[in-house]
């Protein structure tokens, strides 16, 4: 068997699974070729953006793509096109009247490369597909340098830190629609409340915008959470290895779904770190039996069960092994970059012709 990669969709987003299509296959066994998917569009930034497109040839094409779109919507050519098509963030609904969907679960990008294999496959990848796409070299060079800038290899969110005691790290953004003032926002500058009554170090904060004219016309009150969380906001960009290291040390962890309703990045590290989860209710399908309250997860229904949920956690030794054990172990099985591309597999009929 081989794997056929399209060179042309967005790579910061695609990191996690030729990860795992790696561990499965072998990296030698994938390749890049537009050839194959040239009936796909690239000419808008949504098609840019859409996913991954890949094909396993074995003893026929099998098309599959990934669809890492935060929003809950489908790409009816990229369905049409395919066999399997893997969502981050499907409804519950979608996944029940689509035949050909599967949910992935959250993932988040992360670097494969160094920085002269990681420039040498922008360039390679732009020369290759900027006959029949619109996304300039300028393009490639961001969306690729951005994994050894801004994230970091599997190995160093795995790498089992101590936890200290009564300590929480949290960084996230202040986001500016709707849903992030009724829902995302709030959670976020709740949790950090209720940690700073419960007598938790707090580190980190939220990520303040800052009042231009793009976050005025979506919210034009956007300048309260100045005032409203000034005890936990920041406007400096923090050092990814800090981010992971200290996020590793905390006692327990925030996660909330993020601006369209999705799956966040931070969910998926959290799996994978195996930390100890306090969740808003999540808006979008999971593979498997999802994430169960008291074995993987510690939801809270709404800001005002947050507090009770930190001295629960502080305070209960047990019960927060339980939820890193379990949370580490829903990862191994369901989301991991590996797990997920033994899902496709399965819905493709493959995995026994792989075994062999």
């Amino acid at each position: 068997m081989e794997v056929i990669l399209d060179p042309r969709g967005s790579y910061s987003y695609a990191t996690y699974y030729i990860l795992g299509l790696a561990q499965v296959f072998d990296k030698r066994h994938l390749h890049y070729d537009v050839t194959p998917f040239l009936d796909l569009s690239y000419k808008t930034r949504q098609d840019l953006n859409s996913g991954m497109p890949f094909i396993i040839r074995a003893d026929k094409d099998y098309r599959v793509f990934l669809d890492t779109e935060d929003r809950a919507i489908i790409f009816q050519d990229r369905y049409k096109w395919c066999d399997v098509y893997g969502k981050v963030n499907p409804t519950a609904e979608q996944c029940e009247k689509m035949e050909k969907l599967i949910p992935l679960g959250p993932q988040f990008g992360i670097q494969l490369y160094g920085k002269v294999c990681t420039m040498a496959l922008a360039l390679r990848n732009y020369l290759m597909g900027h006959n029949s796409s619109t996304k300039p070299i300028q393009g490639y060079i961001r969306d690729y340098a951005y994994t050894f800038v801004r994230r970091r290899r599997m190995e160093q969110f795995l790498e089992p830190v101590k936890v200290r005691q009564n300590y929480v790290f949290h960084a996230s953004t202040l986001w500016y629609n709707e849903f992030a003032w009724t829902n995302t926002n709030l959670y976020r500058g709740e949790f950090l409340k209720a940690c700073a009554k419960a007598g938790v170090e707090v580190e980190g904060g939220l990520y303040y915008l800052g009042e231009s004219p793009d976050v005025l016309k979506e919210m034009p009150d956007y300048a309260r959470y100045k005032t409203e969380y000034k005890d936990f906001i920041y406007t400096e960009r923090l050092s990814m290895d800090d981010y992971i290291r200290k996020t590793k040390e905390s006692t327990f962890v925030f996660n909330t779904p993020s601006v369209c309703k999705c799956h966040g990045w931070k969910l998926a590290e959290y799996l994978c770190m195996g930390k100890a989860i306090i969740s808003s209710p999540l808006t979008r399908a999971l593979p498997g039996p999802g994430l169960v309250h008291g074995e993987n997860v510690h939801f809270v229904t709404s800001p005002d069960n947050i507090y009770d949920a930190i001295c629960k956690l502080r305070d209960d030794e047990q019960y927060r092994h339980h939820l890193e054990e379990g949370a580490r172990e829903y990862f191994n099985k369901y989301v991991s970059p590996k797990a997920t591309v033994h899902r496709i597999l399965n819905r493709l009929g493959l995995n026994n012709q792989l075994l062999k």
